[in-house]
C-alpha cells in the first residue's frame, strides 16, 4: 500500500522541479530517486531534505564514500531496505569495493580496515543513541586521525542516516529500479 504519490515533473511546480535535477545532478543518478519524488508533496521538505543532503553528504572533509557508508551500515541497523539499497548504489557510483559493502552490511565485520570500522560504529552508536556515545568513542575516532570538524561530520550523517529512514520507513516508499541496476 503506498501512503503518498510519487510527484512526476510534470505535476509539480518550477521549484520543485529545479530541486528534483539538482538533486539527480548533485547525487550522480541516472533519473530523480523515489526518496525525492515522495517529497515532491511538501516544497518546504524538499527544500530542507536538499539543503541536508547538500551540506553535510556531498560537502566536508570526510570523504562521501565515507559518509555514504554510514548510511549503508544505520539503514541496516534500522532495518530500512530502501535507505539500504539508495546508499548501497551510491558506495557503487563512488567505487567502493563489494568487499566493503558487503563487510558493512553483514555488522561490521573485521573485514574492514579499523579506522573505517571505527568510524561506522560509533555512527551507529550515535543513531542508536547519542546519549550512549563515551569519552572514549570519540577518543577511538581521534586516535585515527579525526578532529573536532570531522568528529562533527560523522554526527552529522547519522542523524540525516535516522532522519531519511524515518521518511522512507513512515511513506512506504519502494526502492528505486536504479538502485538494483548500480
Amino acid at each position: 500500500m503506498k501512503r503518498f504519490p510519487l510527484n512526476q515533473e510534470a505535476d509539480v511546480s518550477n521549484e520543485v522541479e529545479q530541486i528534483y535535477r539538482d538533486f539527480q545532478r548533485g547525487m550522480g543518478f541516472p533519473e530523480v530517486p523515489n526518496f525525492i519524488r515522495v517529497q515532491g508533496a511538501s516544497p518546504c521538505m524538499l527544500a530542507g531534505t536538499w539543503g541536508l543532503v547538500k551540506n553535510v553528504l556531498l560537502e566536508g572533509r570526510l570523504p562521501r564514500s565515507t559518509k555514504e557508508l554510514i548510511f549503508v551500515a544505520i539503514a541496516v541497523d534500522r532495518e530500512c531496505h530502501y535507505c539500504r539499497d539508495a546508499h548501497t548504489a551510491c558506495c557503487r557510483i563512488l567505487g567502493v569495493e563489494d568487499a566493503t559493502i558487503r563487510a558493512v552490511m553483514q555488522g561490521l565485520s573485521e573485514e574492514l580496515p579499523d579506522r573505517i570500522r571505527d568510524i561506522l560504529q560509533f555512527a551507529v552508536k550515535c543513531a542508536a543513541g547519542p546519549h550512549q556515545l563515551k569519552d572514549e568513542d570519540f577518543a577511538r575516532l581521534r586516535q585515527h586521525g579525526l578532529d573536532s570538524e570531522e568528529i562533527l561530520e560523522v554526527i552529522a550523517a547519522a542523524s540525516m542516516a535516522v532522519y531519511a529512514t524515518i521518511i522512507a520507513d513512515a511513506t512506504l516508499i519502494d526502492s528505486d529500479t536504479m538502485f538494483a541496476a548500480t
